[in-house]
């Protein structure tokens, strides 16, 4: 009976023994799972890894003033910043307005800009001590919230006049202008109007040279006579009308051009290529009016007076 007892008590040992050991080990695994994931979730980014509140100065501001703020927070890509956490337009206290919003978002950095533009409409009687009221922005990770507290801001306001009010010796108020600006030298503002003004003249000067309004250069005149004399040439003196348009060329060339001469006058005269084909034809059919006693038809005399105008506008440099 004893050696029964000894041994139910020796295998009560040896159980006893194999639990505790069974224990120890799920409670060593357990640690090293926690240390495990504890570790990796120390590798992981903070939420919010950068928050920068860029202000103004403090202080000097009136009634009627705009304050800028911008606020630049970073997170990492899986964090969303929630839109009804940043303060909406509108009046925001008796005496601030928030009148501009914008939010810009960089998707590939995860910076995202918030420029804010508050303005006051407090009139102190004295330097006053006053603040923008703070708020709270919030995101969203993984089905939870993570919140950005951005302070408030403190800033004095200056008020528009002084309390006690001079007076003149009527006893009247008055009113002290802003210092006047030192006038600014007027030497480079006249240098240049005159710089302007001799461009102009010599501009007018070229322009009038060129359409011929100047008599001291004939040649920029030649047809523009021309044009206003078979304008008025009655229809029997349209011979003489032709022979006055072989003077014009003889003019413009500088000795008599005859249809032989054609390609010399169109070297020495490039521009006038543009009406090489009128000129050719005016240079036949003025030797079979002229010497082949061909009369003068209505649509030839109209076409005549084109190649006048078509020389006009060439040697006034309208072509």
């Amino acid at each position: 009976m004893s050696r029964c007892i000894f041994g139910l008590r020796r295998v009560d040992k040896r159980s006893a023994s194999t639990l505790n050991l069974t224990v120890d080990a799920r409670c060593l695994s357990a640690l090293l799972l926690t240390l495990l994931l504890g570790g990796c979730g120390s590798l992981l980014p903070p939420a919010i890894s950068r928050f920068e509140l860029q202000t103004p100065r403090p202080f000097g501001y009136l009634i009627g003033d705009e304050i800028r703020h911008r606020l630049i927070v970073q997170t990492r890509n899986d964090v969303r910043l929630s839109l009804n956490s940043v303060p909406a337009k509108g009046e925001l206290s008796r005496w601030l307005n928030l009148n501009k919003v914008s939010l810009n978002h960089d998707p590939d950095s995860g910076e995202t800009v918030i420029d804010l533009t508050y303005q006051v409409f407090y009139a102190p009687n004295e330097v006053k001590m006053l603040s923008i009221p703070g708020f709270n922005l919030q995101f969203t990770q993984a089905g939870k919230t993570v919140e950005q507290a951005v302070p408030a801001w403190p800033f004095t306001l200056s008020p528009v006049k002084e309390l006690a009010v001079s007076k003149d010796e009527q006893g009247r108020q008055y009113m002290r202008p802003d210092a006047l600006p030192e006038p600014l030298p007027a030497t480079s503002q006249w240098l240049g109007f005159y710089a302007g003004l001799i461009a102009a003249a010599l501009l007018g000067g070229y322009l009038s040279v060129l359409y011929g309004l100047w008599p001291v250069w004939p040649k920029r005149r030649i047809f523009k006579r021309l044009s206003a004399k078979l304008d008025r040439l009655p229809e029997p003196q349209r011979q003489a009308g032709l022979t006055a348009m072989h003077h014009a060329f003889n003019a413009l060339y500088g000795k008599p051009l005859f249809a032989s001469g054609l390609q010399a006058f169109f070297q020495d005269h490039p521009q006038y290529r543009a009406a090489a084909d009128a000129i050719v034809w005016f240079f036949g059919w003025s030797n079979r009016v002229l010497f082949g006693g061909q009369a003068i038809a209505a649509g030839d005399w109209e076409k005549l007076q084109g190649l006048c105008r078509l020389c006009r506008d060439i040697e006034c440099g309208k072509r």
